[in-house]
């Protein structure tokens, strides 16, 4: 008798489900038939569905942390590479070589470099925590725009 592990049971499930509805979307309705065909209980689908839309939540947010980190470093590694290269020709202007502007191109470029490592390493507690950071500070700004917005509504009717 054959057996499969989970990952092996998943991908097959998701060639057969392929065929069956040649690329088109499925209704909650039809996933729900399908996975009551296969035994599994409207509890357990419904406990599945909302774990699902929770991931896909947490999904598009690192999404969007991942956008911000990469514009943050890009910002970063722009004004290194302005201010060094400013650095640099001004010490070459001055004295015919690089000098003294070696020691921030080196120091400021180890710190670019460990930030080029933190932005796109996301497989790290390092990163986790930055993130739950962001989100914190994401939600706080969100709430306060909504308790500005009702403020500054409020004011504006008691004013009238």
């Amino acid at each position: 008798m054959d057996t499969y592990s989970e990952e092996q049971v998943d991908q097959i499930l998701r060639y057969a489900l392929a065929k069956r509805t040649n690329g088109q979307n499925l209704t909650k309705q039809q996933v729900y038939e399908i996975a009551s065909d296969m035994g599994i209980s409207q509890a357990d689908f419904l406990a599945s569905v909302q774990e699902w839309q929770s991931t896909q939540a947490v999904d598009k947010e690192k999404l969007a942390f991942d956008k911000y980190k990469k514009k943050s470093f890009q910002s970063s590694l722009l004004k290194y590479a302005i201010v060094n290269s400013f650095f640099v020709a001004f010490n070459l202007s001055t004295s015919g070589e690089i000098g003294w502007a070696i020691y921030p191109l080196l120091f400021w470029g180890l710190g670019v470099a460990l930030d080029a490592w933190v932005t796109y390493q996301t497989e790290s507690d390092e990163y986790e925590k930055q993130f739950q950071k962001w989100l914190r500070k994401q939600k706080r700004d969100q709430l306060t725009a909504q308790i500005t917005g009702k403020l500054t509504t409020s004011l504006e009717e008691w004013l009238k």
